[in-house]
């Protein structure tokens, strides 16, 4: 493969190159001297080409080693045959010019630096892989394909996160869904909940009607099934409104700011959970009897009940949100009131409670009903009688909710027409299922004309057959109908669910000014910070996107809540993102990598269902941990590859940059097509190395397939302070067998105070290998890391 053109800059200076790296940030990379990120290049290795290459080669005064007051420094442009050659450093720490001489070849030290090689992009074959074949973690994707894949190579010390795996960057809300399941494997589900709670405020009712988008995401569908993770988190949910005092959680602290929620539904709820944690004062204005919006209105209590919504809701009230219900905008209050009121920012949530219409003769006939105020109805006066047969028409969750809504209500037949076919219909396909197993009839390719009367009498619906064509800006293919093909569907009621509309009855203001709409009727917000034209004013929800899901509704509100508070705290406002918080190396979890069966939640037989108890138990505590135990815990194994790397930990050294010195054990980390913890426009100029305490030996071993490879399989640096035959101090660093340069204090508590010989080298060998997690493929490294730790220390070379 060829390189594609890039712009080709040569800095002048540090200065220059940081403001190169400024401007164009991720656009650009940066060569030192070595040959590396010309390969990556390349290959294509990049989920996307660089623009830019800033060339540091020609800045003078980054390429000397000295010796000041006992320390060495060395410039980040020094090569690597200039530091293994180096008279001063093989003189003071010859640790280091050993690590530098293992490099490869002379050809790739000659030009290779100290700053390149610390500073190299990971080795893993998966994400070296040409043309980006792989999209691994590493790389903004949501998958590690060497943890069930080929990984003779990696990391015999467990993993550490990076981005976000499929499961959580699928989710809306960005549950942190693996270390959740990490401390239910734990046994801490009561630290789980808390770990949900942070992003998801209403876990029992997503653990209900949530679509598991994560399950989707789930990459253990490569090896058998998805962990059940909405039922793991309706468990959890339940588990919260159980032991509600412990998750009882007080504003900090009240910071006399107050904010107008207009909307009781999950994303006026969510809004003003996260407000409230903040400190803000919160009212929610809505105009139903009840809070809980499309949750309460929409979805029938065999789906959700009622007890486990208003027990949702309690929770949140609780902690001193203010209700005020039968508050219809325009009508019992307006934003100008709000305005006087002294609120400070308002959110707009009123949701999308406007059925669209069929637009067909004698739509308006009695026994033709909106979907949703089919299923509102049921709420507000109970179940009608319905006799004869029932036509739902449509092929989304609410009209499948109104299907067996209407079958529960005594209809003889009930019968789903919808104008595509199955693949294409919006609904959950588990909903779906519910709805053919309980008798429910669909029929595809299937639309309505007119409603057909027999004076006042309903007859039926005049159909016609559709055919599928090109596809429409929906992205699924447009039904066309077929000329001649009307028929006559009998049915003695018309249920219509073919989508809903925003009612925005209530928006005028002078305090504002005029909020703008989108052309779907909806309220104009950014996507990011839901922020409206008008200052002061948000909006999100279904309000803005149309109909949508729960958990959508809930992530919108609380993204919302950082937004306004931002805007009236005046903060900058922070990051966000499904990038999981990094932690430490993390161990395997050896249980996932074996194929096991999915565990399901108990249904209600379908002859047993009724209108007012939940179809699904949830799942039992034991079944719970086994899921828990099925998760993959997706993390990245690769290893940090510098030969440099651990000599330099080993050492004691400290890296500095254009904006600070970081101790060499906290500089390696593991990031997104990064192994450091540079910012995007932070550069290495020095390394600097303390003088060795008199009596230390030193010793670098690397193991290799053959000697023109350069990377190392394994490899251990030492540095041992020796106090007459004994070990006085030690510092043990392994090199390639984890993801980043892992500092062995367990070894290193063991050698102090023993004599370096066979007896102490078995030992320390013994105590290196109680805390591997090797994978498949890769257990012969564990071997070689104990030779290879005999070897150091001994001090044989």
């Amino acid at each position: 493969m060829g390189m594609r053109k890039f712009e080709h800059i040569a800095a002048k200076s540090m200065d220059d190159a940081v403001a190169r790296m400024g401007t164009y940030r991720k656009r650009a990379v940066v060569v030192a001297g070595g040959t590396d990120i010309l390969g990556i290049l390349k290959d294509e290795v990049h989920p996307v080409y660089p623009q830019v290459l800033v060339d540091l080669k020609n800045i003078a005064g980054l390429d000397t080693i000295r010796e000041e007051a006992g320390t060495i420094r060395i410039g980040a442009l020094a090569t690597l045959s200039e530091i293994a050659t180096s008279k001063t450093v093989k003189k003071s720490i010859p640790l280091l010019a050993d690590a530098a001489h293992a490099v490869a070849s002379p050809q790739l030290r000659n030009m290779g630096t100290i700053g390149g090689n610390i500073c190299q992009e990971p080795r893993c074959w998966y994400y070296r892989n040409y043309d980006n074949t792989f999209h691994c973690l590493r790389k903004g994707g949501d998958k590690c394909p060497a943890l069930t894949g080929e990984n003779r190579f990696h990391s015999i010390f467990g993993s550490m996160r990076v981005g976000a795996p499929g499961c959580s960057s699928g989710c809306p809300d960005n549950i942190d869904i693996p270390r959740y399941m990490e401390s239910i494997r734990q046994g801490k589900i009561e630290e789980a909940g808390h770990i949900i709670l942070e992003n998801n405020p209403m876990p029992a009712i997503t653990g209900r009607v949530c679509p598991h988008f994560c399950e989707q995401g789930c990459n253990r569908t490569d090896q058998d099934s998805a962990v059940s993770i909405r039922a793991v988190e309706r468990r959890v949910g339940d588990y919260i409104l159980e032991n509600t005092k412990v998750y009882k959680k007080p504003p900090m602290k009240e910071n006399g700011k107050k904010v107008a929620i207009v909307g009781g539904g999950p994303a006026g709820l969510s809004c003003a959970h996260y407000l409230r944690q903040q400190g803000f004062s919160v009212v929610i204005y809505d105009k139903q009897p009840k809070l809980g919006g499309m949750l309460r209105y929409g979805i029938p209590d065999f789906r959700l009940s009622q007890g486990v919504l208003d027990k949702e809701i309690d929770f949140l009230l609780s902690q001193g949100i203010v209700a005020k219900t039968g508050q219809r905008l325009g009508k019992d209050f307006t934003l100008d009131g709000l305005k006087k009121e002294g609120f400070d920012a308002i959110f707009l949530a009123m949701g999308s409670w406007v059925a669209k219409g069929m637009g067909i003769e004698n739509e308006s006939h009695a026994n033709i009903v909106p979907g949703i105020s089919f299923l509102e109805g049921v709420k507000w006066n109970g179940p009608p009688v319905l006799k004869g047969v029932v036509a739902v028409v449509g092929g989304g969750n609410t009209a499948i909710d109104a299907a067996r809504t209407a079958l529960r209500c005594g209809a003889q037949k009930v019968v789903l027409l919808y104008r595509r076919t199955r693949p294409e219909m919006p609904a959950e396909d588990e909903e779906i299922e519910d709805a053919i197993k309980e008798g429910i009839e669909l029929q595809f390719l299937v639309a309505p004309k007119k409603a057909v009367l027999d004076g006042k009498n309903l007859v039926g619906l005049e159909c016609a057959r559709m055919k599928l064509g090109d596809a429409d800006a929906s992205g699924r293919p447009r039904p066309v109908e077929i000329k001649g093909s009307e028929f006559l569907f009998k049915a003695d009621w018309v249920i219509s669910a073919i989508g809903q509309d925003q009612n925005l009855l209530g928006l005028e203001n002078k305090s504002y000014g005029a909020i703008k709409l989108t052309k779907g009727n909806g309220i104009e917000a950014d996507e990011e910070t839901f922020q409206t034209n008008v200052a002061g004013v948000f909006a999100g929800g279904d309000v803005v996107t149309g109909p949508a899901t729960a958990v959508e509704a809930l992530a919108a509100g609380r993204k919302s809540a950082r937004t306004i508070a931002a805007y009236i705290t005046g903060n900058k406002l922070a990051a966000s993102g499904p990038e999981l918080a990094r932690e430490t190396l993390r161990g395997i979890n050896n249980d996932a990598l074996k194929t096991s069966e999915r565990a399901n939640v108990v249904e209600v037989a379908p002859r047993n269902r009724c209108m007012d108890a939940e179809d699904y138990v949830t799942l039992e505590d034991g079944k719970v941990r086994i899921e828990a135990h099925r998760c993959l815990d997706c993390s990245c194994v690769a290893v940090n590859a510098s030969d440099v790397a651990p000599a330099l930990v080993a050492l004691g050294a400290s890296i500095k940059t254009t904006r600070r010195t970081i101790a060499a054990e906290d500089f390696f980390t593991v990031g997104l097509m990064s192994t450091t913890v540079l910012e995007v426009d932070e550069l290495v100029t020095e390394v600097s190395i303390p003088a060795p305490k008199p009596g230390t030996k030193f010793s670098f071993q690397k193991f290799r397939i053959r000697n023109s490879i350069d990377f190392p399989i394994v490899s251990v640096a030492s540095a041992l302070t020796m106090d007459g035959t004994k070990i006085k101090a030690a510092r043990i660093v392994f090199g390639a067998v984890a993801p980043i340069p892992l500092r062995a204090v367990n070894v290193e508590e063991t050698l102090v105070g023993k004599a370096a010989n066979e007896e102490t080298a078995e030992i320390a060998a013994a105590v290196a290998a109680k805390q591997v997690f090797p994978l498949e493929r890769n257990r012969y490294k564990v071997q070689i890391l104990k030779g290879l730790l005999r070897k150091a220390i001994m001090a044989e070379k």
